[in-house]
């Protein structure tokens, strides 16, 4: 009987339908089976949560759910390294994002925050962002303008105005974002993106209800300043990383402890290997790829999504022309992206640069110990 882990997985996506949305990602990307005149804020690609698992749509394992596939298979899904650090729990969320109105003022907690509070929850939530489509003027607001205290970032959000203490980027398709827990961030609108998180649906708003007593607005505002990292000089957009590899090019986008994002731009067939440490997860951006794996194939389309499981053994990414993919994965650090950048000439510096400029960028406590 052939091995089930040999064919990619595909997956149906978990729709969202919240106010910041639209129709942007059906208009965008190959989406088929998508509900008709319905916003569609956001697309849960491959996900793995209480009561809400992605569903396989092809190949052997076609109709169980991730989950369910985890449970059976464990390690030669997940991989070793996965199993060491998370057990059977799938470690990521995987979206893509329509906020083609504004996405409200918010921060998320980190471990120890959803620890200390007994929040319910698998994990904090870190979480990256790549921008995919971007209109003319659109914005970024995330971390703290230079000066804001505690107690001014308190005040502003009892009034309504904690956007005030946030430093507003203008952003580009390909600009990256590293939202450690503990960064507060908005948008006004006009970006879409994909989205790779931690496994957690957390969310503080740092915008209050206007109905709300007064004792309860002042202690929800106490509770969002905790959760917020407070850091002069930060910058949570990524620098990222080219490398050429003969017609192709392998672009380093963000890393961190939590998952890493890289882009590859695809002339001709680019190998990923999977040697039993971690699974691989490949998303088309741009142009038609077929994934090829020893026991079967998927043809992707610009939003389109498989993971390549651990003991896969080797899949290779064919390009049908020119076309992008987005491959995300849980690093370790040092092997998976210190390591190849340094061999191809990057300095310190550069790789470190991949984590933003924050306190809370691993890279830097790595590199610079």
């Amino acid at each position: 009987m052939a091995d089930p882990l040999q064919h990619p997985l595909r997956f149906k996506e978990i729709i969202r339908n919240y106010g910041f949305g639209d129709r942007w990602i059906v208009r965008e990307f190959a989406k088929t089976g998508l509900p008709e005149d319905e916003r569609i804020a956001e697309t849960w690609e491959v996900c793995d949560r209480p009561g809400e698992s992605s569903l396989i749509t092809s190949g052997p394992l076609a109709g169980r759910t991730l989950h369910e596939a985890i449970e059976t298979f464990g390690e030669r899904l997940l991989g070793r390294e996965m199993i060491g650090r998370f057990g059977l729990r799938f470690p990521l969320l995987i979206k893509f994002l329509d906020a083609s109105r504004a996405l409200g003022e918010q921060v998320h907690p980190s471990d120890d925050l959803v620890r200390a509070r007994g929040l319910n929850d698998f994990s904090g939530k870190t979480e990256g962002w790549y921008m995919l489509r971007v209109r003319p003027g659109a914005t970024v607001e995330c971390g703290n303008r230079c000066g804001v205290t505690a107690r001014e970032l308190y005040d502003a959000i009892l009034v309504g105005r904690s956007r005030s203490c946030m430093i507003e980027r203008a952003v580009r398709p390909s600009d990256a974002f590293l939202l450690y827990a503990g960064a507060m961030h908005y948008t006004a609108g006009g970006v879409l993106f994909y989205e790779i998180m931690q496994n957690s649906d957390i969310t503080i708003g740092l915008g209050l209800r206007p109905d709300l007593p007064p004792e309860e607005r002042a202690q929800r505002a106490e509770l969002a300043v905790e959760a917020v990292h407070l850091e002069d000089g930060s910058d949570y957009r990524t620098c990222p990383v080219t490398l050429s590899d003969g017609p192709n090019r392998r672009t380093f986008a963000l890393a961190c402890r939590e998952f890493s994002v890289e882009r590859l731009d695809l002339a001709e067939p680019s190998a990923v290997d999977l040697d039993g440490r971690k699974f691989f997860i490949v998303s088309a951006i741009e142009g038609t790829v077929r994934v090829r794996a020893p026991g079967g194939e998927e043809t992707l389309r610009p939003g389109q999504t498989v993971l390549l499981p651990a003991a896969m053994g080797r899949a290779t990414v064919e390009p049908q022309g020119a076309a992008a993919v987005l491959k995300s994965y849980v690093p370790d650090l040092a092997a998976d992206v210190v390591s190849p950048l340094r061999q191809a000439g990057a300095s310190d510096e550069t790789i470190i640069a991949l984590g933003g400029r924050t306190r809370l960028n691993p890279l830097a406590a790595l590199l610079r110990p």
